[in-house]
């Protein structure tokens, strides 16, 4: 048996997504390009994993692009966007607490096209400075702004109501996207209301397979394809489609946004229990998300002991959780999201970042709240 608090990185499949998956794999493959009977009927399947996520999300079934998940989403929303501009270099802005996807992209896009990369500095809380935002987009109109709406390393909201109408005022040219990979499913989330022209979905963060993903696009947006071929998808994206995939995605988010308020409820209820635990059994910890943030996601320190101590001590146990991002995981020791927000180096090397989920036991928490206080006791004391 083991004990995953690091579902942030990635989710189990729901046992309903992948029982239904598995059948569909078993079924006849036929291909829904293919004009013979069993292709109509593939190409009825997908179209009602389309129609599914536009009532989901609250858009329209034609502003749906399916790919290969959330890394592939964002490289197509703003290299797409980068293709399509006709005044060059472009202008960019973006926040230092984006996922290493959209930092990438645009980072090639300064490298390659010349574009100029503005990144607006993050507040204490994680959030977006917002003055900061609108002093940028004052001085120079972008062609293309991307914020995320959760962060994966804090749980950080930003108000996307309030900044993407202060970015339509100020930049009205612009194009903008968010990454919502670690909004959909678990907060409220309407793409209409949203008022956002691209917004990129992963599946495996929401219980569906790896290898799923959306990205939703207003109709007026215009995007290059990053993959050319048959010109499946509208010639937005060539390739055979997966249709089990799509209708196993569909109905992940589906499960995901019908339970979404009781699933808020119940995992708020696990993070303040553990907060609890930490507090009664006097661990000293320093709580680095805001505590108005997702649920979901929870950066701790615990001064004294290294995070990655923590983790592998854990782990030793069947005990999952991280030090950050698992795209980050590769530079130990930094967090440059936590250091955007302000964090000595002491700090963030004795973070670990600890997932919660609806699926999760109280008893659950307190085996975790149990160990981490027991390899506190040992790891702490050694350090001294």
């Amino acid at each position: 048996m083991f004990y995953d608090f690091d579902t942030t990185a990635t989710s189990p499949v729901l046992p309903e997504v992948l029982e239904a998956y598995a059948l569909r794999l078993a079924e006849a493959a036929n291909n829904p390009s293919s004009p013979h009977a069993g292709g109509i009927q593939a190409a009825g399947h997908y179209d009602r994993a389309r129609h599914s996520i536009a009532h989901s999300l609250d858009c329209l079934p034609e502003n749906i692009i399916f790919t290969s998940g959330g890394t592939e989403s964002i490289n197509h929303a703003l290299k797409g966007t980068a293709g399509q501009l006709r005044k060059l270099p472009g202008r960019v802005v973006t926040s230092a607490g984006e996922h290493d996807a959209v930092l990438a992209s645009l980072e090639y896009l300064r490298e390659s096209r010349n574009f100029e990369l503005v990144r607006i500095p993050l507040l204490g809380s994680g959030q977006v400075d917002g003055g900061a935002l609108r002093v940028a987009l004052k001085e120079a109109a972008p062609s293309l702004v991307s914020l995320i709406a959760v962060s994966n390393e804090t749980g950080a909201i930003n108000e996307l109501p309030t900044l993407v109408p202060a970015i339509r005022r100020l930049a009205p040219q612009a194009v903008i996207h968010s990454d919502i990979v670690q909004a959909c499913g678990k907060l409220p989330f309407s793409f209409r209301t949203s008022c956002l022209d691209l917004a990129s979905v992963a599946g495996h963060k929401i219980g569906a397979p790896k290898g799923t993903g959306l990205l939703i696009k207003s109709g007026n947006i215009r995007l290059t394809p990053l993959l050319h071929g048959g010109g499946q998808q509208s010639g937005f994206r060539s390739g055979t489609v997966d249709v089990p995939g799509a209708l196993a995605l569909a109905e992940a988010i589906r499960i995901h946004v019908s339970r979404l308020e009781d699933s808020l409820q119940v995992t708020r209820t696990l993070r303040q229990q553990f907060l609890q635990e930490m507090a009664e059994r006097r661990i000293p910890h320093q709580v680095l998300s805001p505590h108005d943030g997702s649920p979901y996601v929870l950066a701790v320190a615990f001064p004294g002991i290294r995070g990655e101590t923590l983790m592998h001590a854990l782990s030793a146990e069947s005990i999952y959780l991280s030090t950050g991002s698992a795209c980050g995981s590769k530079h130990a020791g930094e967090n440059r999201v936590l250091a955007a927000m302000g964090y000595d180096r002491k700090t963030i090397l004795s973070a670990v970042r600890i997932s919660f989920n609806p699926n999760q036991r109280q008893e659950d928490i307190r085996i975790l709240a149990e160990r981490i206080a027991a390899h506190f006791a040992r790891y702490a004391i050694e350090s001294r």
